[in-house]
């Protein structure tokens, strides 16, 4: 997949490539201060382990002093995007709590530049692989932490980050018009990270629902990859 960027965010799409090891450096810088971490984040600290403790998508990950992050219980490094996102939040995470005001992708900064591209690979795979199971669409929610809610024919919010909330909502369809699935962000999440940041984490949060009921669906590693904006 190539990238093709579009004026006014090239430097930040360009940059966001190598995320994980600028997130490493930004982290490093700033773990002298442990306690003010927690305050912006929500995470959690363990003086004596000196291991940070954030809950991600309704699961709790570990975090040690060299920017490792571990699943708790699980002693294998997690994937380039998880790894990348949570050391991103870590470190720019602002401290506001969510405010209860939806936005779509297209209305965050930019996001009417990556608008098409979110929907191919965010929003359409999420209306085909749960248009017709609502059941499954709640089941998938549930595992990531979320709760229903009345939106759309299903709906649900799901804690993404402890103060980066996201929507998630499905349209069942009829016989004029196919399913259709929208993730909505709480408007505080620009405050939290990037337009390039939560454009991976929306594309993660579909991965990982669909996952839920197709496992055999592989792993994606949209940073660590070349990203088709055309």
């Amino acid at each position: 997949m190539l990238i093709k960027l579009r004026d006014g965010v090239e430097g930040e799409m360009i940059k966001q490539l190598n995320a994980l090891n600028e997130a490493r450096l930004k982290f490093k810088s700033l773990i002298a201060e442990p306690e003010l971490i927690t305050l912006r984040t929500g995470a959690t600290f363990d003086n004596n382990k000196k291991i940070f403790s954030l809950t991600y998508f309704g699961q709790d990950y570990l975090i040690d002093f060299a920017g490792n992050v571990y699943k708790q219980g699980n002693c294998k490094e997690v994937s380039y995007n998880d790894h990348t996102l949570i050391l991103q939040y870590l470190c720019s995470a602002s401290g506001l709590p969510p405010r209860g005001k939806w936005l779509s992708f297209l209305e965050l900064p930019y996001g009417a530049l990556h608008n098409a591209p979110f929907y191919t690979d965010a929003l359409k795979p999420l209306a085909e692989a749960f248009g017709t199971r609502m059941d499954d669409f709640y089941r998938a929610t549930k595992h990531l932490g979320g709760t229903p809610v009345n939106m759309g024919d299903a709906g649900a919010i799901i804690p993404a980050l402890p103060k980066l909330p996201l929507a998630v909502t499905i349209w069942s369809g009829d016989d004029e018009f196919p399913p259709r699935a929208n993730i909505l962000f709480d408007s505080v999440a620009p405050t939290h990270l990037t337009t390039a940041a939560l454009w991976v984490l929306g594309v993660e949060l579909a991965h990982k629902l669909i996952t839920y009921i197709k496992p055999e669906r592989q792993g994606l590693n949209w940073l660590g990859k070349t990203l088709d904006f055309s």
